[in-house]
C-alpha cells in the first residue's frame, strides 16, 4: 500500500512540473506577457524556456522555472506567478563578470558570473533539457562581448 501512495505521488508531482513547464515553454512565446514584464518583444534577441538558480558564493542552489529573455544590452529571467513574469535576475551584458559553459555528460549549463553572484541555467525544449540550445546561448553572450571565463564546478541537479 505504501509503494502505491508513493509511486502516486511521483505520478502527480511529474504531472504538475510537467504542466508548470508546458505554460512557462507558451510564456515564452507570449508577446503580452513579455511586455507587461517591461520588454519590448521586437528587442528579444533570444525568448527561451530555462530552469536557473542563482546563487552567491557556496549557496546551496534553489532551481526555479523560468523564461529567458536576451536583448541587445540585457539579460532578464522571469517566473510565472499567476499568470505574470515576474523578474528574478536582470543583468546588463557590461555587468556581467564572464560566462562559462559547464559540461557534464550529455548535459550542458550556463554559469554567468556577475560579482559574488552566479547564475545557473539550462534550456529546455519541448520535451527536456536542450544542450544545443544552452550552448547557443553560452555563445550569443560571448560573441556580444562577455567575456569568457573558466567554469565553476556543476551548480545543481
Amino acid at each position: 500500500m505504501r509503494v502505491l501512495v508513493l509511486l502516486t505521488l511521483f505520478v502527480a508531482g511529474a504531472t504538475a512540473l510537467a504542466a508548470t513547464q508546458r505554460e512557462v515553454q507558451r510564456a515564452a512565446r507570449d508577446d503580452q506577457l513579455l511586455a507587461n514584464a517591461g520588454v519590448e518583444p521586437s528587442q528579444a534577441q533570444l525568448r527561451l524556456p530555462c530552469s536557473a538558480a542563482v546563487v552567491q558564493s557556496d549557496d546551496r542552489p534553489d532551481f526555479f522555472d523560468c523564461v529567458y529573455v536576451q536583448t541587445n544590452h540585457d539579460l532578464n529571467l522571469f517566473t510565472l506567478e499567476n499568470g505574470f513574469l515576474m523578474s528574478e535576475l536582470q543583468l546588463t551584458l557590461a555587468n556581467m563578470d564572464g560566462v562559462a559553459l559547464q559540461r557534464m555528460g550529455r548535459y550542458a549549463q550556463v554559469q554567468i558570473f556577475s560579482g559574488d553572484r552566479v547564475a545557473a541555467l539550462y534550456i529546455h525544449d519541448a520535451s527536456w533539457l536542450d544542450p544545443r540550445q544552452t550552448e547557443a546561448v553560452y555563445e550569443w553572450l560571448v560573441n556580444h562581448g562577455v567575456a569568457p571565463k573558466a567554469p565553476r564546478k556543476w551548480i545543481g541537479p
